[in-house]
């Protein structure tokens, strides 16, 4: 496990989520759960649309707007 802002965009494999399921707006890493955010362990603003190799699906989530 990373350490709480402690991996870069880069060092994460962040970028557009392929599908809605494992976008970063139903990781459980993610906060607050907006367009825009944050990640306990990738530094940055976090878009909701977006995933990293670090995704953890939240119970019970669905992505915004569903």
């Amino acid at each position: 496990m990373p350490q709480v802002w402690g991996l870069s965009k880069e060092a994460a494999g962040y970028g557009p989520a392929p599908k809605p399921e494992v976008r970063c707006d139903v990781c459980e890493f993610m906060f607050p759960r907006l367009a825009v955010g944050s990640c306990k362990f990738v530094r940055g603003i976090i878009r909701a649309s977006d995933t990293c190799n670090e995704f953890s699906a939240r119970a019970g989530s669905k992505p915004a707007g569903d």
